[in-house]
């Protein structure tokens, strides 16, 4: 395929403009940006087609994942098993994408699986992605549920951790978590347990995740978490991260923090046995200048991930001739722009009339540019099927559409609307 550069783009679009000039903008590439954005919000191009990974793997009742930076909210075209590329159409429930009404509202369902929804937190960009079931089956193990200091052996503190405590108002699952401060008397301290019940984490090496919930009041005070998972004394595996799971940085309030268990990356101390974790000890490593009170953990589990990826339309359709990268916006007159003769038409029509309300005085030639692109985009739209999976307020509950009646398992029949 033969990409037409930016710097023909501006020739093709003065065309259309002249006596004025591109050049004449304030901002030239701005205005080039402005016109994808008024494109891209009309039709989805294939050519901008990408195919990516969600994270390592999705994981059983862990639902909050990153999501490219160039992802639209509305332009995903289909979800996938990386396994044998099935495509999850096939599934009883095909994937549904929902807002995030919806997604929080029915989530809780067991039977409400294979949602999904694109969602912002202090301006990071999430996907949400609800239990993928295509067979059934559970695929973890609750290490502890953290729901008392003493519910399953005993919880204690060591360095700069202080003040430990059950809190029954304020957790995630079950009904409690646990509750701490930490002080500025050291950088380095944590909690651990003694007497545990053992658990067997051998089908989780290599292909699984331990998860945990930590509230944090406050930010740039954690650099460091370090899981340790230990079988006998001297005999660990030790997990550290210096983020979320599912973002970069920690957030105020809960994180889900994800250790991975890969047998390359976490260190091995002595020699672990898998089959009988009887001891789990967390340690924090911070900057030791402030004090964070009320510090929260909950409920440790061990998930198996299952790789899926999803198929979707980026923003980005320029790209640096050299370096091959893909950029949202262009900077140079070389960079290429990936799209086809017919999208580049109508492309090239957007930013003739970005640049016209900007550079045309007449009114006249305003609405022949708009004339123009209007006529760009239907002829597109004539020659090309466009696919997405469009967001919907209808939602599944337990296989039926919210508002009938179904069995619940015992014989009896009840209306949905019951439930809500």
């Amino acid at each position: 395929m033969s990409f037409k550069t930016v710097g023909q783009l501006k020739t093709d679009i003065l065309r259309n403009i002249s006596p004025a000039k591109t050049s004449d903008s304030s901002d030239e590439n701005g205005a080039i940006v402005q016109g994808v954005e008024d494109m891209l919000s009309l039709i989805k191009p294939k050519e901008l087609s990408r195919r990516v990974t969600v994270e390592n793997a999705l994981y059983d009742q862990v639902n909050q994942y990153n999501c490219p930076d160039d992802l639209d909210t509305n332009k995903i075209m289909q979800w996938y098993r990386l396994k044998g590329l099935k495509n999850t159409d096939e599934y009883f429930s095909p994937m549904t994408q929902v807002s995030n009404r919806n997604f929080d509202r029915w989530n809780k369902y067991r039977n409400s699986d294979n949602l999904f929804t694109v969602e912002y937190q202090s301006s990071k960009k999430f996907i949400k992605v609800s239990q993928m079931h295509d067979n059934g089956n559970d695929t973890g193990l609750t290490i502890h549920d953290m729901n008392s200091l003493t519910s399953n052996g005993t919880w204690n503190v060591f360095g700069n951790v202080v003040d430990l405590a059950t809190d029954n108002l304020t957790f995630i699952t079950g009904s409690g978590s646990l509750r701490f401060d930490i002080n500025t008397s050291s950088s380095t301290g944590g909690v651990e347990t003694i007497g545990m019940e053992s658990v067997n984490l051998t089908d989780f090496l290599n292909v699984g995740k331990v998860f945990t919930w930590i509230s944090l009041p406050n930010l740039n005070q954690i650099q460091t978490i370090t899981l340790e998972l230990e079988s006998a004394p001297g005999d660990s595996y030790s997990i550290t991260v210096d983020s979320p799971h599912n973002t970069d940085s920690f957030q105020e309030g809960f994180n889900l923090l994800g250790f991975e268990m890969d047998r390359d990356t976490m260190n091995t101390n002595g020699t672990p046995n898998p089959a009988d974790i009887n001891k789990i000890r967390m340690t924090f490593v911070t900057n030791g200048t402030l004090v964070m009170n009320s510090i929260r953990l909950d409920n440790i589990v061990a998930r198996k991930g299952k790789v899926y990826g999803f198929q979707y339309i980026s923003n980005m359709l320029f790209k640096d001739a050299l370096t091959g990268l893909m950029k949202f916006r262009p900077t140079l007159d070389s960079d290429l722009i990936i799209t086809e003769y017919d999208t580049y038409d109508v492309l090239r029509a957007h930013c003739a009339v970005t640049f016209g309300d900007e550079l045309i005085s007449s009114s006249t030639d305003r609405e022949k540019l708009e004339s123009q692109k209007m006529k760009a985009i239907n002829i597109y739209k004539n020659r090309h099927k466009e696919e997405f999976i469009d967001e919907t307020q209808v939602m599944r509950a337990f296989g039926v559409y919210y508002g009938r009646y179904n069995n619940d398992g015992n014989g009896n029949r009840y209306n949905h609307e019951q439930d809500i």
